[in-house]
C-alpha cells in the first residue's frame, strides 16, 4: 500500500484558510503597534500564476503573482513580490511584509488547505 502525503497532493486550485499569528506596524521612529489578528483565504490560480485572495480582510481582492523560478506549488513553497511587498509561503506558514513611505507592516499566519 502506498501512502500519499498531504504535501504531495498540494497544487494549483488549492484553497488555503489562514489565521494571522502577528500583524504589526513599525514606524521609522521605531514605534511598534500590534493590530487585531484576522482570518483570510486565498486560492492558487494557475491561469494567473498567483495567489488570489478572498473579498474580506487585509488582503481583500488582492492578486499576488508568484515569482518564477522560486515557486513550487506542488511542494507548498512559493514567493510572491509586489511593488512594495514580499510574501513567502512554506508548508502552511505565511509571511508577508509591505514597506510604505511612513511605515512597514509585517504579517505572519498559519494556513490550512481545504
Amino acid at each position: 500500500m502506498l501512502l500519499v502525503s498531504e504535501m504531495a497532493a498540494a497544487d494549483w486550485g488549492d484553497v488555503y484558510y489562514c489565521q494571522m499569528t502577528a500583524l504589526v506596524k513599525i514606524t521609522p521612529d521605531g514605534e511598534i503597534t500590534k493590530h487585531t489578528l484576522e482570518k483570510f483565504q486565498f486560492k492558487l490560480d494557475q491561469t494567473k500564476n498567483a495567489m488570489v485572495f478572498g473579498s474580506t480582510g487585509s488582503f481583500a481582492n488582492e492578486v499576488s503573482e508568484l515569482t518564477t523560478g522560486s515557486s513550487f506549488p506542488s511542494q507548498e513553497f512559493w514567493h510572491a513580490n509586489g511593488v512594495y511587498s514580499m510574501t513567502n509561503f512554506r508548508k502552511g506558514e505565511f509571511l508577508h511584509s509591505i514597506v510604505l513611505s511612513n511605515a512597514m507592516f509585517s504579517i505572519s499566519a498559519k494556513c490550512d488547505k481545504f
